[in-house]
């Protein structure tokens, strides 16, 4: 019987070996969760400012900087499900170990590369491919084995992330100002070999223990899973809407001629908010049963679309309310969509099944990339109004699409996920 919040992965350890209590208790997840942390504080400080070095420092056009940018988001995104597959093949915490090398190498290459297109594409692809593995390798490590609960532990995870956005750009601000990039890339390239070190040691017994032999057919094989397909393509709606955070909340802001010194602290408003909500609320959804999940996944929906609806009022107070909306309907889709995914996931797929929700947040990422224009043509019509009510109604939809088959998706997660019901965790009646 699976333990509740537990993936339903079973740990099973290879002949002679035996883990160390670190690694079988709640080790892992906090090593994964305090060494991403770590690690995305040197990612926020060194990202959010790439542009302006490549096209101020070194040279670069703009279009050569955007088509970096696009290479990235594809091999970061897009290879989430090959490094599913490979984090289940041959462990999570090697191929965590492998990411961080990878990405560690990506950042020395920047500090060399100069204006030479060719050697900063190589090095933003090892940086997406690096950061690929890393990312569905910590995940697998949090959805695994018997690090606690599945959906706190992602929600901690999606925190640490909100934490080093807040960090990471208060650094890269002093490092611009110094022209120090160069040495931020050092810095953030030592962050990541210290973070593999750490892991190296510390995860060594999950080297052995969380590997499958899953073959490669198994990535085309999972396209045959209805539910885990269903439920990625209603998580689609939640990755675009959280994407407006970079396009449509700047774009509203200069329409409405507000000062752009406010897109900083709104970003970091919208971190701030995430933290807070998922510390108060991430021991309740913990605790809910799968319907009571897929009940979160759909009030995130409701939230999402009708905090963006709220930019439809000039002024800004509509935009701090919506800021403060969006972000709680945030922290609750965070807070459960990896944790459902994972609970459809069959034995030794866990990783696999993360990477398809990778996919459906780098396919929502760049839907999300289109926004742009349909803002511009909106307002240069007149309809900005249609604009933020379309966006209203992804997140409906979406809301509405779970509402629709939340019972046969927690039946088929039940049934994937065997385990016992609590009194409290039983969905009522009603549903």
């Amino acid at each position: 019987m699976t333990p509740a919040g537990n993936s339903g992965t079973e740990t099973k350890h290879a002949p002679g070996a035996r883990p160390g209590r670190f690694v079988e208790g709640k080790g892992p997840a906090y090593v994964v969760i305090l060494g991403r942390f770590t690690t995305n504080i040197g990612f926020f400080m060194i990202i959010p400012f790439l542009a302006v070095h490549l096209t101020r420092d070194e040279g670069l056009s703009s279009f050569q900087t955007g088509v970096l940018f696009a290479v990235m988001e594809f091999t970061r995104r897009g290879l989430g499900i090959p490094s599913g597959w490979v984090s289940d093949r041959f462990g999570a915490a090697r191929i965590l170990v492998l990411g961080l090398v990878v990405e560690a190498g990506a950042y020395v290459v920047f500090t060399f590369a100069g204006g030479n297109v060719g050697l900063w594409g190589a090095a933003v692809s090892l940086l997406g491919i690096g950061g690929s593995l890393n990312n569905n390798g910590s995940r697998s490590v949090l959805a695994s084995g018997n690090s606690g609960g599945v959906a706190a532990n992602l929600s901690r995870y999606y925190v640490s992330i909100n934490g080093a956005a807040l960090i990471g750009p208060l650094i890269g601000t002093a490092l611009m100002a110094g022209g120090a990039m160069k040495a931020g890339f050092l810095i953030a390239a030592a962050l990541h070999l210290v973070f593999a070190v750490t892991s190296s040691v510390l995860l060594r017994g999950l080297h052995a223990t969380n590997a499958a032999p899953i073959k490669a057919a198994a990535m085309a094989e999972a396209l045959r899973d209805r539910p885990l397909m269903i439920f990625c393509a209603l998580a689609v709606g939640g990755w675009f809407l959280i994407t407006q955070y970079r396009i449509a909340l700047p774009l509203t802001i200069v329409h409405q001629k507000l000062s752009s010194d406010l897109v900083g602290p709104l970003t970091a408003g919208n971190a701030v908010v995430v933290m807070v909500t998922v510390w108060l609320l991430g021991s309740r959804i913990e605790k809910r049963s799968a319907v009571g999940r897929l009940d979160v996944f759909i009030a995130s929906g409701v939230l999402l679309g009708g905090g963006w609806l709220l930019c439809a009022v000039d002024g800004i107070s509509p935009v701090v309310a919506a800021v403060i909306v969006t972000s709680i309907g945030e922290s609750l889709f965070c807070g459960v969509v990896d944790a459902v995914v994972a609970g459809l996931a069959t034995e030794g797929r866990t990783g696999l099944y993360l990477g398809y929700s990778t996919m459906a947040w780098g396919v929502g990422g760049v839907l999300g990339g289109f926004v742009a224009g349909a803002f511009d043509l909106a307002d240069h019509h007149g309809v900005l109004v249609l604009f933020w009510l379309v966006l209203a109604l992804v997140g409906v939809g979406y809301a509405v699409g779970t509402r629709a088959v939340r019972r046969s998706l927690a039946a088929e997660v039940d049934r994937r996920r065997p385990r016992e019901t609590t009194p409290a965790d039983a969905p009522s009646p009603a549903g």
